[in-house]
């Protein structure tokens, strides 16, 4: 390996075509280790409330693919042709400072999931020890706190080899994630019967009616998807060619993860009970809740490090600064808030997921309309200028006033107003009627990415 590709591993700079060492496979396996995880059990059984299996199974699959699709054309040309990640991918259109706006979502998007699979994984696993009878009930919660500790210091440890880490541990762990899921769809339907997964009604639908549910459901599965957005740069950038990039992200993180929520949802709808660690212990027995728990820990341990990872490169490059940070202080910024959280409140935070998401759709969905708007429209997927990118004065073509795109931060607000107007994304009840026919997430980014476009093309015609 090159001196020079050991340097890009560990930075936020461009990584030249010469360094580009990862295959359509690599990125499929990377994309895969992310996209299955905990927390498709968790967004399968959200579904469950609004939906039955035939809808469910519908929505979660075209929700999911829908959206990646949003995210794969924001992202996947971008980060392929120039080498960039996430975050850099955003100062054209909000502006080298403005991108802070992009850095605050796209952390918050990373430690927020983190945070659900580590504190996920600690609680499975005090749920196997109680039930093999290695602890009491007395002490789950603390084993709980340091079960999910020592997940987020492995991610430390493994980040120390940076993207190749990454890579080397997504194709190991894909392979056995895909091979325990199988195995969980096994069990799932030699226990509950077809019929009574199909005749199980939803468990708390709103009261808009059939056609609300539905779309409610469909909303959840976009919102929830577009979190990958800011995921992308990290996982891609290694490629050479936006070929290579668009099928793996399609397949992993759009069909790929829908696949594993739908053992949540069929499990929340025929047990009550979205967690495999619960319905897999009480059908199965301890022996079959190990096996449970390795997926869980393989699943999760890979997803939070390709959140981490990213996280990390999304901080270098935010300024100067932040570009010289040693590449463990940048790892430190994605694993010590972590380590906060899950010690002091992570009930209070995995209570509150919906929440969470909520905050995903608002601001992620309208910065991928105005992306695609900027790169296919607006025809700047052939024309960045990647020097500018990096330069945090007036000698970047992306200054615009003081640093900031005015244009993209109002296009931005406009979008995440749509969302608001059409959903309360706290609650998820619609907030118009008008909801049930559009979503919140595609007339947002349709709304972020015309405004834009009218605004760019009325201030900033050269460009």
């Amino acid at each position: 390996m090159s001196s020079s590709h050991i340097e890009h591993d560990f930075d936020s700079l461009p990584i030249p075509l010469s360094a580009r060492n990862w295959g359509g496979w690599a990125a499929a396996a990377v994309a895969a280790t992310a996209g299955i995880a905990s927390w498709s059990f968790v967004v399968g059984g959200f579904t469950a409330y609004y939906v039955d299996a035939r809808e469910g199974t519908a929505t979660m699959i075209a929700g999911a693919l829908i959206g990646q699709l949003l995210v794969t054309l924001s992202q996947v040309p971008a980060v392929t042709k120039y080498g960039i990640e996430t975050l850099g991918s955003t100062k054209a259109q909000l502006g080298v400072k403005g991108s802070i706006i992009s850095l605050i979502v796209q952390y918050m998007t990373l430690i927020g999931w983190n945070l659900v699979l580590t504190i996920f994984l600690g609680r499975a696993v005090a749920s196997v020890l109680v039930a093999l009878g290695a602890i009491t009930e007395a002490k789950a919660g603390s084993a709980a706190i340091t079960s999910s500790l020592v997940g987020a210091l492995l991610v430390w440890i493994l980040l120390q080899k940076g993207s190749d880490g990454v890579k080397s541990i997504g194709v190991i762990v894909a392979s056995c994630i895909v091979v325990l899921m199988i195995w969980m769809y096994y069990l799932l339907f030699a226990n509950f019967t077809m019929t009574d997964i199909l005749a199980a009604e939803p468990l708390g639908p709103n009261e808009g009616g059939r056609l609300t549910n539905y779309t409610t459901a469909m909303e959840l599965l976009m919102v929830s998807t577009l979190g990958w957005w800011a995921y992308m740069g990290a996982m891609f950038r290694m490629l050479n060619h936006a070929g290579k990039g668009a099928l793996p992200s399609m397949v992993s993180l759009g069909f790929g993860w829908a696949a594993a929520g739908l053992i949540g949802l069929y499990s929340a709808l025929a047990a009550g009970e979205a967690d495999p660690t619960i319905w897999i212990l009480s059908i199965a027995g301890p022996t079959a809740g190990v096996f449970v728990l390795v997926f869980v820990a393989l699943a999760n341990l890979g997803s939070t490090l390709v959140g981490a990872h990213a996280a990390a490169l999304g901080v270098g490059q935010f300024s100067p600064i932040t570009q010289r940070m040693p590449w463990n202080a940048k790892v430190a910024t994605a694993i010590v808030p972590m380590a906060v959280i899950i010690v002091l409140f992570p009930g209070a935070f995995y209570d509150n997921i919906g929440t969470f998401m909520a905050f995903i759709g608002i601001v992620i969905a309208p910065m991928i309309g105005i992306q695609i708007v900027d790169w296919f429209l607006l025809h700047r997927l052939d024309s960045l200028h990647v020097p500018s990118l990096y330069w945090h004065d007036r000698r970047s073509r992306y200054w615009y006033q003081s640093g900031y795109n005015v244009v993209g931060i109002v296009a931005l607000a406009c979008g995440s107003l749509t969302y608001v107007y059409l959903l309360d994304p706290l609650t998820f009840v619609p907030n118009n009627w008008l909801f049930q026919y559009t979503t919140a997430t595609l007339p947002a980014a349709v709304i972020g990415g015309l405004v834009y476009w009218v605004g760019t093309n009325m201030f900033y015609k050269e460009h």
